[in-house]
């Protein structure tokens, strides 16, 4: 199974920036307000390719883009998919 699919099962969808910049998204509620999830590669320019390649994870408000809390460094994609089952 493709990255891609596993993220897919986790209710993440790939999309790219007019910048070019690539990552997993998927929209959530963050404190009663719309916001989407981002999970990038470590250096936060790319998506993640393998499921043990470390990831940077951020939460966004949806309307402004903006950070609404400071991004967070996981050891690997799959650790950070599993702490979503817990």
């Amino acid at each position: 199974m493709s990255v891609e699919e596993v993220m897919k099962e986790h209710g993440f969808n790939l999309a790219a920036s007019c910048a070019g910049k690539a990552s997993f998204t998927k929209w959530i509620k963050y404190k009663g307000k719309r916001a989407y999830i981002t999970v990038n590669d470590i250096s936060g320019e790319g998506f993640p390719t393998t499921l043990e390649e470390p990831v940077r994870v951020a939460v966004h408000d949806l309307r402004s883009g903006n950070e609404v809390e400071a991004p967070q460094d996981v050891g690997s994609l799959s650790s950070y998919l599993e702490s979503l089952q817990e």
